[in-house]
């Protein structure tokens, strides 16, 4: 079932490719040396955090690491129906059910960061048109934690559409095991705060840093 899965996953991107070229027009920065950044995306398990627009914000992330495959913790809705939720599989969907809140879905993110794959998580929680940057829930640091891997956050500016460009900025990597000393299994609240104040500073900068890059691009072409 697996192989089923990961074929019909293959041939939706590769016949997306096109299409994802022109609906995205994707410029990509890298917060320090490309090659380095780019390298920690394309190895071994990782945690991607990203601020969260829409629901193309996972199709645009799925072609920024491809040829890897990207799962992504997404909200039990897309479950309830029998095509999306077929089509959800294939594409490596890890359901995060806010109805029953059953938290087995840190574990099994954990699980499939070990072995060695991408797993993509919205820490918003929740879609955020208005462009802001809102709160963070704390359950992608358990994730992080648990699968004892580091964190990459990538921020988009959302601007998905046909003769629009997308700009996003890939961080570097942040190692959150320096700020656990207390050795349970899961951090404790105030261990959770300061990797939460931590990180969710990291990518306010980060986005201050897309927009300045992109003024940046707009400079130079005049």
């Amino acid at each position: 079932m697996e192989l089923i899965y990961t074929v019909f996953r293959l041939i939706g991107l590769y016949l997306g490719y096109p299409l994802q070229l022109i609906f995205f027009k994707r410029r990509t920065f890298f917060e320090s040396d490309r090659r380095t950044n780019r390298r920690a995306l394309m190895k071994g398990g990782k945690l991607i955090i990203a601020n969260h627009y829409n629901m193309l914000d996972y199709v645009m992330a799925s072609f920024l690491v491809l040829p890897r495959k990207l799962n992504v913790v997404t909200s039990e809705h897309p479950f309830t129906i029998p095509f999306f939720r077929f089509g959800m599989k294939f594409f490596g969907a890890i359901q995060a059910n806010r109805v029953t809140k059953n938290m087995r879905f840190m574990d099994i993110c954990a699980d499939t960061i070990k072995k060695g794959q991408l797993v993509e998580i919205f820490p918003e929680g929740r879609n955020t048109p208005d462009g802001n940057i809102h709160e963070f829930k704390h359950s992608y640091i358990v994730i992080a934690y648990r699968a004892g891997a580091p964190i990459i956050p990538v921020v988009s500016d959302g601007n998905y559409g046909l003769f629009r460009r997308t700009n996003v900025i890939v961080g570097d990597e942040i190692d959150i095991s320096r700020f656990v000393t207390s050795g349970k299994r899961t951090p404790t609240k105030e261990e959770l705060t300061a990797i939460n104040d931590h990180v969710f500073s990291k990518v306010l900068e980060l986005r201050q840093e897309l927009e300045r890059r992109k003024a940046g691009e707009r400079c130079s072409k005049k």
